[in-house]
């Protein structure tokens, strides 16, 4: 008797389970139904976007070689128009790149402010540390050759300080043009300081050294700027 009472209190507990495990699915099943189709349209959304991503870096690639190869052929014109395009839209590297292929078409063609500015604009644009401080370099390549001598090294001042390999450049370039504006005590300095940097390229320090050779030592004090002797010595 106690088995069969057993029993039916189990088909009852196991009825009332069920009932109430409907009631709640009539009651919030629209609702995860709902979200669970929200899910996969959010993985199909995201899918569907990195497709997209991956199709417009592919598309810029092709576009980014194809303005390359009209340069290549002497086609500036075409090649800068061009590059000016990819420099407004697509993913931020190819924009950079092309920004700095204009400043370049642009130094070629004698604008050289208006090179400089394009490079700035890249370094601006630039996330990546060393393509910001190679269009940081190259700009500043150009500006010895329009800007003053203390423009430039404001200019330096940064890609020397970041410590870099491409802060030994810009320190060959401090010194040669510290050389060229007369200010040789800083010349000296900074180009010594390379021949003894052992992770400067060795191209950069044998031509520190070479530019050491041609601007020679400082000069010995003049006689007049001696000390003057000791009583104990008269």
């Amino acid at each position: 008797m106690t088995n069969e009472t057993d029993s039916f209190v189990n088909e009852v507990d196991e009825s009332l389970r069920q009932d109430r495990a409907l009631s709640i699915l009539k009651q919030y099943g629209p609702y995860l139904i709902g979200l669970f189709v929200i899910i996969l349209a959010l993985i199909a959304g995201s899918q569907w976007w990195r497709d997209q991503q991956v199709e417009r870096a592919r598309a810029q690639s092709d576009a980014y070689m194809a303005a390359i190869e009209l340069a290549q052929a002497g086609d500036l014109a075409s090649a800068k128009t061009e590059f000016e395009r990819m420099s407004g839209e697509g993913p931020r590297v190819y924009r950079v790149m092309s920004k700095m292929q204009t400043a370049a078409i642009l130094q070629n063609e004698g604008d050289l402010e208006g090179a400089i500015a394009a490079f700035d604009e890249a370094a601006e644009l630039a996330n990546d540390p060393l393509m910001r401080d190679t269009a940081r370099l190259r700009a500043a390549y150009i500006a010895a050759e329009t800007a003053d001598f203390a423009a430039l090294q404001a200019r330096l001042q940064p890609l020397i300080d970041s410590d870099t390999r491409l802060s030994y450049l810009a320190r060959e370039l401090l010194g040669v043009e510290a050389w060229e504006a007369g200010e040789l005590d800083l010349a000296r300095s900074t180009l010594e300081n390379l021949t003894l940097a052992f992770e400067a390229p060795e191209g950069v320090q044998q031509r520190a050294q070479l530019a050491l050779s041609v601007i020679g030592p400082a000069a010995a004090p003049a006689d007049g700027a001696e000390t003057a002797p000791s009583q104990g010595e008269n």
